[in-house]
């Protein structure tokens, strides 16, 4: 994936959750040690075992409040579902605003790490200029799977309602847990609105695409592939005939 930060931030909720899970039971209803913590100080030479963040289905996710969280848990579905075993199930987490309920004052982040040094030798980048519109490109077994899974979803929402204009378009799009950041307009299509959906920070080939436009009955959904290399924009690449 090209996105370490919402992985960075699931793994942060798996380890604040596993943390919340060691916590428990070490003191009882009236404040006081349990039977349990007394025996562990009395056998202080023994070693507290940590607790494994609980693994449970990624669809059980996909109402959790964060959205980031809902679209990766229904990536994580329909790619296992094209390919049994590609991507692990995702940690149980706790709500963003559970987060600061599940770590005690002490483990409590205060500052921020400081900046690695950059090394002297870093090339320069390579240059932005434009090269002209980029062509699509071919996908792998398991994003055309998931593609025609996500279009299929997508189509099925809509149940034959035309949207009326873009805004209704974009907004029937996040209802269904794509990110609002994702979905990018593209010009209308016979006087209906048409959208490009970016999923390609979460597909197995970093290139999956959906292009979702308008009809008199619904929408029309497909897929395609976009290449990431380059600053290419989804919006200006040239769909195959």
């Amino acid at each position: 994936m090209r996105t370490p930060n919402r992985l960075a931030k699931i793994a942060l909720a798996a380890a604040l959750g596993s943390m919340a899970l060691t916590a428990c039971g070490t003191a009882d209803a009236t404040g006081k040690p349990s039977a349990k913590a007394s025996a562990v100080a009395v056998g202080a030479s023994a070693k507290p075992t940590p607790t494994p963040p609980r693994m449970i289905p990624s669809d059980a996710l996909e109402t959790h409040p964060d959205p980031e969280v809902r679209i990766l848990a229904l990536v994580t579905r329909i790619t296992n579902e094209c390919a049994p075993g590609t991507m692990p199930e995702l940690p149980a987490l706790p709500a963003d605003d559970d987060i600061s309920r599940t770590v005690g004052p002490e483990e409590q982040p205060t500052t921020d790490p400081e900046p690695l040094p950059l090394p002297t030798d870093i090339p320069e980048p390579p240059s932005s200029e434009p090269t002209g519109p980029a062509g699509e490109v071919s996908l792998g077994p398991v994003d055309k799977c998931g593609g025609d899974a996500h279009a299929e979803r997508i189509r099925k929402a809509f149940d034959g309602e035309s949207p009326a204009d873009y805004a209704e378009l974009r907004r029937k799009l996040t209802a269904l847990d794509y990110l609002p950041e994702s979905i990018h307009r593209m010009p209308d299509h016979g006087g209906k609105p048409r959208a490009r959906i970016d999923l390609r920070d979460m597909s197995m080939s970093d290139n999956l695409v959906l292009e979702v436009t308008g009809t008199a009955r619904g929408v029309t959904a497909d897929y395609f592939g976009v290449p990431v290399s380059g600053d290419v924009k989804i919006t200006e690449v040239k769909r195959k005939p």
